[in-house]
């Protein structure tokens, strides 16, 4: 886990789309998706990623241990909300 959060910080500081894979809560995923990332949270003891989802034109909160994999993407981003990931 510790190294998908050191990724989404070094994505967040340079203002790098991430693409990640998903696991949904029912085990499905979407493939692939790009996001923006904002920042980091912890609800209930669970570590979260609020990221702006390209493909769903909107806001998204990710659990982070539901991150099958991620990369920085060589595509930056302006961004809509302070990134609050340092």
């Amino acid at each position: 886990m510790n190294n998908v959060i050191d990724t989404i910080r070094l994505g967040a500081k340079a203002q790098k789309i991430l693409r990640i894979i998903y696991l949904e809560k029912d085990g499905t995923s979407e493939g692939w998706r790009y996001v923006e990332p904002y920042s980091l949270s912890q609800d209930n003891g669970e570590d979260g990623l609020f990221a702006w989802d390209k493909s769903k034109d909107g806001i998204r909160r990710f659990s982070i241990n539901r991150i099958q994999s991620i990369e920085i993407t060589d595509e930056t981003f302006n961004p809509r909300y302070p990134v609050e990931i340092s």
